[in-house]
């Protein structure tokens, strides 16, 4: 800290006085006097010279109580030199005066340092150790340490409440609930903790969406917009773009698929992460039925995803676009895609990833006519599905074999196979519609009149409907 600004927290030191009382006098800010004393703003002289005429000394005096003191305090290692105990005694009454008024200054509580950029380091540690917790401790940490208290980790774990969420929302809630604990108790520049938690309860709104609470969600969207608005970001450091892309999935669940197409044309003008922003608009142009639409952005989005690494969106992208494929009959470039989602979602380790390559190779290997792998691949995603209660995976992996089997005029073994849907029927991972689709193929099997293209447009419709509980079908 320079000199000037030593001096500054001395002379308040000296007069006892906050940094709210001091301000009044001299006709200065408090946060400006906050801000001189950790060093951020230079202290000039005139105000320097300001707060010593306020407290009736000069700089001068200032200046040599700081030297006197620097100096004294060294010399207590000195002893039997006659002209330091001269010293000692010429200045013990200036001594108990200046150490007084020094170790003041040390004492002085400085100002937090704010949020910044490299505050992410730190919070990734502390991610991976809450990852190791249940619910209850790591909520049981943040309220007791201020150490998991900050807003890089609150964005982290709103990152894994949103990554959660598309595979299991049961074990994405606690964690968008945590992001909102934290939220709750970070402290930093005016308007930064409203945005923050507006930022958390965006995430928080998300998981809403996810579980089919749409009414629900959409009131707490627009709670947490409302403090991202009313807050502030100086810095800019967390995604303008973030909310705008969740708000969009939102739009996408409700069918409001123009509104959504804007809202993340918009967030890919603000985000930090376009190629997420272009992946979210393939993904919608998909539940549309506009197949060669979605192709369009996934592939735009291929180079931006590449620069980023991330890893997730690095077998995320390649997964949507090899489906999309699968869609529109281009099947050994989907076979491609495949084989490099498997390599990297094995290096991964994700086991959820693992089975729906499974699906997709056995979707694949149907599409290339290569039957009895497709059966045998279809089946052995459909059996892990049911021991995940992934219940529309299921779904669509029974549609996919029972398609093989009537191609084959196999109308009995169809019968068989459409009774594993009275699982599906009494789970909660499929809305009315989509069962409704599947009680009309399983009674058409049950009479063996089910045919391949009636289980085709019964698929076609799952797909779409996964994510547009509003899509109904046609029968």
């Amino acid at each position: 800290m320079k000199r000037e600004n030593l001096k500054a927290r001395l002379l308040r030191a000296v007069s006892g006085k906050s940094q709210e009382q001091l301000g009044e006098e001299i006709v200065v800010q408090p946060g400006l006097i906050g801000q001189i004393e950790q060093g951020k703003v230079f202290a000039r002289q005139d105000y320097l010279e300001r707060l010593a005429a306020n407290e009736g000394i000069t700089l001068a005096d200032v200046e040599e109580i700081l030297c006197r003191y620097e100096t004294l305090r060294t010399s207590r290692s000195r002893r039997g030199l006659s002209a330091e105990d001269l010293l000692e005694a010429l200045a013990e009454n200036l001594r108990s005066n200046s150490r007084d008024c020094y170790e003041r200054l040390l004492t002085l509580p400085l100002l937090e340092t704010g949020p910044q950029a490299r505050d992410r380091l730190r919070a990734a540690e502390l991610f991976e150790r809450l990852a190791g917790l249940s619910p209850e401790e790591r909520l049981g940490v943040v309220h007791l340490e201020e150490d998991f208290q900050t807003w890089a980790l609150c964005e982290r774990i709103c990152d894994a409440s949103e990554r959660e969420a598309s595979r299991d929302v049961e074990l994405a809630e606690p964690w968008a609930q945590l992001a909102w604990e934290i939220a709750q108790r970070v402290r930093g520049p005016e308007g930064f903790p409203r945005r923050l938690q507006g930022y958390a309860g965006g995430h928080g709104a998300n998981l809403l969406r996810v579980r089919g609470q749409l009414k629900l969600a959409e009131t707490s969207f627009a709670s947490a917009k409302r403090l991202w608005l009313s807050g502030s970001d100086p810095l800019g450091l967390l995604d303008p773009g973030r909310l705008l892309d969740l708000e969009a999935s939102l739009l996408r669940d409700q069918r409001r698929f123009d509104e959504a197409l804007a809202r993340l044309a918009e967030a890919f003008i603000f985000s930090r992460s376009p190629e997420r922003v272009l992946i979210k608009k393939g993904f919608t142009l998909e539940v549309m039925g506009e197949y060669e639409r979605a192709i369009e952005a996934f592939t735009l989005a291929e180079p931006l995803v590449e620069r980023a690494g991330d890893p997730r969106l690095s077998y995320m992208l390649p997964f949507n676009l090899a489906v999309v494929y699968t869609h529109v009959g281009r099947y050994s470039e989907a076979a491609e895609l495949a084989q490099r989602v498997g390599d990297l979602v094995a290096a991964q380790g994700d086991e959820i990833e693992k089975l729906r390559v499974l699906w997709l190779r056995g979707r694949i290997a149907a599409g290339l006519g290569r039957r009895g792998e497709a059966q045998r691949l279809l089946a052995q995603a459909r059996q892990a599905f049911e021991q995940k209660n992934m219940s529309y995976d299921v779904a669509l992996a029974l549609l996919e074999e029972a398609v093989l089997l009537l191609e084959e005029r196999r109308t009995a073994e169809v019968k068989v196979l459409a009774r594993e849907l009275e699982k599906v029927f009494k789970s909660k991972g499929v809305h009315r519609e989509a069962l409704g689709a599947l009680r009309l193929f399983r009674e058409a099997a049950e009479r063996e009149e089910a045919t391949a293209e009636l289980g085709r447009r019964v698929l076609g419709y799952l797909f779409r409907a996964r994510h547009d509980e509003g899509l109904r079908f046609q029968s």
